[in-house]
This record gives C-alpha cells, sequence and structure tokens, in this order.
C-alpha cells in the first residue's frame, strides 16, 4: 500500500531548525522513508533535493578545504586498519548483526592471510574463505592448507576458544583439534608457539643452495 506525507516538505521548505550535519542527515534520510512509502523516486523528489542542498550547505558551513578533510581522513583510514575491530566484535552475539558480522570476517580473512604468510606459509597456497551463515548463525572463517587447517569464528564454545586449528596431510585432518584465543591471530609469536607446542612446526623446510 503506498500513500504520502507532507513531512519531508515541511522540513525542506522550512529548514531553519536543520543546522547540525546530524539532524539535516536525519531529516534527509526520513525524507527517503517517505517518498519509500509513497512509491516516489527520490531522485527526482523536489524535497529531497532541497535536503540534499541544505545538508551540503549545513557540511560546507566552516569546514576545512576538500584537500585537508582528505589527509585527515587518510589518517583515520589509517588508524581504524591499525586497530581491527575484530577483537572488540569477538565475544558478543552477532548473529543478527550483518554489519558486525561483515566486519569481524573481512578483518579474520585479512589476519589469517598475514598469519600464515608470517609463520612459514605461502598465503597463496592457501584458501581462504567466510560463510557469514543466517541470522541465528554468527558464521565462520576458514582456512584450507595442505598441512594446517584453521577455522575463526566471532564466539567460541568456551571463552578464548574463538580459534581452533589442527593438523592436515594432504589437506585431510590429521590431529586432534585445538583451540586459541582470537588475540593470536594478531600476534604470529604467540600462534607459532601454540603450534610447536602442539600439531609442530609448520614452516617448510628452506631449500638447498646448490654449491
Amino acid at each position: 500500500m503506498f500513500y504520502d506525507t507532507h513531512y519531508r516538505h515541511n522540513e525542506a521548505l522550512h529548514p531553519d531548525a536543520l543546522t547540525t550535519v546530524t539532524n539535516a542527515l536525519q531529516a534527509l534520510n526520513a525524507g527517503v522513508e517517505d517518498c519509500r512509502r509513497a512509491g516516489k523516486s527520490p531522485e527526482r523528489d523536489a524535497a529531497i533535493l532541497l535536503l540534499i542542498r541544505n545538508l551540503a550547505d549545513v557540511a560546507d558551513c566552516d569546514a576545512p578545504s576538500p584537500a585537508q578533510l582528505r589527509i585527515r581522513c587518510a589518517l583515520d583510514r589509517r588508524d581504524v586498519i591499525a586497530s581491527p575491530a575484530l577483537l572488540d566484535i569477538a565475544g558478543g552475539r552477532i548473529a543478527d548483526n550483518y554489519p558486525a558480522k561483515r566486519t569481524f570476517h573481512y578483518q579474520a580473512r585479512r589476519a589469517l592471510y598475514h598469519l600464515v604468510e608470517a609463520i612459514g606459509i605461502d598465503p597463496d597456497s592457501a584458501r581462504i574463505n567466510s560463510a557469514l551463515g543466517n541470522e541465528s548463525s554468527e558464521g565462520t572463517t576458514e582456512l584450507h592448507h595442505d598441512v594446517i587447517g584453521i577455522r575463526v569464528v566471532p564466539r567460541g564454545f568456551l571463552p578464548e576458544c574463538e580459534i581452533s586449528f589442527w593438523r592436515c596431510r594432504d589437506g585431510q585432518c590429521a590431529s586432534k583439534v585445538y583451540s586459541a584465543p582470537i588475540a593470536e591471530l594478531l600476534d604470529a609469536p604467540a600462534f607459532e608457539h601454540r603450534l610447536t607446542g602442539t600439531i609442530g612446526c609448520v614452516r617448510a623446510a628452506p631449500l638447498a643452495i646448490a654449491a
């Protein structure tokens, strides 16, 4: 059922109260939702276009130059990459939280890639995949390799058991399954020490140098 309201028109024609990015953006999002209920295209709706211009004016007021904003954005991006969110997300119930689940498993794949490289395995010889599951599953990220398998989940059955790993022979499980805390996904020396004490060294032997 489609029906229209005049709320977005009121906000667009009298935007005096929309003086911050937050409330200007909220008015724009509410206007887009109005269009959806009315079956109208927001790309051509006059109220939406006015609200977009108001948002741009508010954002531009006293803002640094675009060049300065790009520098700040790049620095913020660097800080986010340097402090992965998966440690903060781990341990929570995120089955029905798609953004958190997507972020966790994306960062888990990246961390696995760098982890196996650090412990002496060519990451290009491994398969790293994620399954996000449905709204009742928190998903898994797994690495499969000829000599080792690793599984990462946001929340283990027991605390500090978010990582499972096992020795493989020709890609098939050939040992007991062991557990490790999520923090070791970002701490290669600690994880390699755990490997040595459980399934043994997985580093490839160095090639002999011909005389």
